[in-house]
């Protein structure tokens, strides 16, 4: 940028393990050191994130926060040292626990902008220190959909500040060519090979996932079902597999780094996710020009416009997430309709550049 900025952000997250609130700290650190400002990420010494920092030379400082240590004074001394000592202009945090510690300490510090990142549409507790830290510690809140937005103010409306909640959509880069040429399942004969990429966790609901493989199979559905991700539903998913005789149809691929491979080896995108923020996965694959099929809820409906880029299933129904599969199989023009639209809705929704122009300009002031 001609007027490349000098400003330092601090991105506070002290997750262990990698999601999306992880990636996206990641990704719009890396980004915001591109546009020219000073950024560095916080975060516990043995987290994935700090792992992945390490590994592509983001600087990062390794720092233990639990929940309660907020009620540490000298923890929180401590950290408002280390934002006066960086000159921390704007500090964007992750977790509720990072929040009641990092933002109090901003606040010591005198950093201008106090930004909590909201990534999972949880309701607010209406407690003194939310009232605190909401209306008296924080600038601005950042949703990544409008259904967290919701759940904040829901219930809250009395006392919550509205008008410092900012939406900014998680996104791709639009701009970076897409990888084709890699593969990490090859199709067999005419089968319809159906993805889902997920931690293998209860919130995910692979195990609707399973139970719509039964039921194109009882129907003679020639298909294979690909499972990208690890987790500690491993062993009670392999067991429903084994269970229903799906072996053949059905396969555990473990973790998964080349993602775009695993988007090459597929013909739709299968989510029975049970609640989300805003699903990343969703997004990166209409971008890979993959529809996909998830349930209707939480802020699947802000991505997924239904008959138009994907389909939106009755919510634990996996006769319905059955259903759509088979009817996107009958119509060629139909899946080349769903693909444009996609790749046309994240062009214009969720480009992650011009998305986070937005953070930009709060950052500048």
């Amino acid at each position: 940028m001609k007027d490349s900025p000098t400003k330092t952000i601090c991105f506070f997250n002290s997750n262990k393990a990698w999601g999306g609130g992880e990636k996206w700290h990641f990704t719009t650190a890396r980004e915001f050191q591109h546009r020219g400002f000073k950024t560095f990420l916080v975060t516990n010494m043995n987290s994935d994130l700090a792992k992945k920092a390490q590994k592509e030379r983001i600087p990062y400082i390794p720092f233990n926060v639990g929940n309660l240590s907020f009620l540490n004074p000298i923890k929180i001394l401590v950290t408002a040292m280390l934002l006066r000592s960086k000159k921390v202009d704007t500090i964007v945090m992750n977790l509720p626990s990072d929040l009641k510690l990092a933002g109090i300490a901003a606040k010591i510090a005198g950093v201008r902008n106090i930004i909590y990142r909201r990534g999972m549409p949880h309701p607010l507790r209406n407690t003194w220190l939310n009232r605190f830290l909401f209306k008296n510690i924080l600038t601005h809140v950042i949703v990544n959909s409008e259904e967290i937005g919701r759940s904040l103010a829901q219930g809250n409306e009395s006392w919550f500040p509205k008008e410092k909640m900012v939406l900014i959509y998680n996104g791709v880069d639009t701009k970076l060519p897409l990888i084709k040429n890699k593969k990490v399942y090859v199709k067999k004969d005419q089968e319809v090979v159906i993805g889902n990429a997920a931690r293998l966790t209860e919130q995910k609901g692979q195990k609707y996932l399973i139970e719509m493989a039964k039921i194109l199979k009882e129907k003679n559905f020639n298909f294979k079902l690909i499972i990208a991700g690890d987790g500690e539903l491993k062993g009670q998913l392999q067991g429903l597999i084994n269970e229903h005789n799906l072996q053949d149809e059905v396969e555990l691929l473990g973790h998964i780094d080349d993602m775009p491979a695993f988007m090459n080896s597929i013909d739709i995108f299968v989510f029975p996710s049970l609640f989300e923020g805003s699903a990343n996965t969703l997004i990166e694959t209409l971008h890979h020009g993959i529809p996909s099929i998830a349930f209707d809820i939480s802020s699947n409906p802000e991505i997924i416009y239904h008959g138009k880029n994907g389909f939106l299933a009755k919510p634990f129904e996996a006769s319905e997430l059955a259903k759509y599969v088979m009817d996107f199989v009958g119509s060629e023009e139909m899946r080349g309709q769903l693909v444009r639209n996609g790749e046309e809705l994240v062009k214009e929704k969720f480009d992650s550049r011009r998305n986070l122009d937005k953070l930009e300009r709060i950052v500048k002031c």
